[in-house]
């Protein structure tokens, strides 16, 4: 059990580490989540989220989000559908709509003090040609993250570290990996159902004729029922 969370840690680590290589544009994100248990082994989600990029104090992009998870082996295991509709801000100047949907399959272990998890997702992004061309459309990522998290007993904190790898499925000119997202984040139980998180998070672009890097600084409250 030790030797997996000392593989993973180094595995986030790793990418930690490659994020902090280039040069980097600061960001923010601040967002709203509900979480309801349902009958029957199902949970419904929804998202609220405003992201500033390129040092801007306008918003530049502007998700709303719902899930729907199916429970299939005793809360470790589920697989579930996303759906989401998104307002960017464009390289030509104007926001534009996007539809994205996803297949979503999770898995954790909970080793004493420490919750490994796994999550793979396959992504359709369809783009609005109205306002903006585009080379692919739809496009479709395969993003694959790992965490790790930590709660000491009787805590109100929890520290998280996870790093998550976005590949590109159907863009011929710009095959493979595309993106490399380290998060850290720090959860505080302000009550039974309700959380306040604060993260970092650092983008790395893998591809493209200019990658960057972005650094984000968040903030999410969540709700869970």
């Amino acid at each position: 059990m030790k030797a997996r969370i000392l593989i993973l840690l180094c595995f986030l680590l790793c990418g930690a580490r490659a994020v902090a290589g280039g040069g980097t544009e600061l960001g923010g994100i601040v967002s709203l989540e509900f979480n309801k248990s349902l009958p029957r082994h199902f949970n419904i989600s929804l998202e609220e989220e405003l992201r500033f990029d390129h040092d801007h104090p306008n918003f530049d992009r502007w998700l709303n989000s719902l899930g729907v998870d199916y429970d299939f082996y005793r809360g470790r295991m589920s697989v579930g559908l996303r759906g989401d509709y998104i307002r960017r801000y464009n390289n030509d100047g104007f926001f534009e709509n996007r539809v994205r949907t996803a297949l979503v399959f999770s898995y954790s272990e909970q080793y004493h003090r420490f919750k490994l998890s796994y999550r793979s997702k396959i992504q359709s992004s369809f783009m609005d040609e109205s306002t903006a061309s585009h080379r692919v459309n739809p496009l479709l990522n395969w993003r694959n993250r790992l965490s790790v998290a930590y709660q000491l007993p009787n805590s109100r904190f929890k520290y998280a570290l996870s790093s998550e790898l976005f590949w590109l499925l159907n863009d011929p000119k710009y095959p493979g990996l595309e993106d490399l997202r380290t998060t850290f984040a720090v959860d505080y139980r302000l009550s039974r159902r309700h959380y306040l998180s604060v993260f970092v998070r650092m983008d790395h672009e893998l591809s493209g004729k200019n990658p960057k890097d972005v650094f984000y600084l968040g903030m999410a409250f969540k709700m869970k029922y």
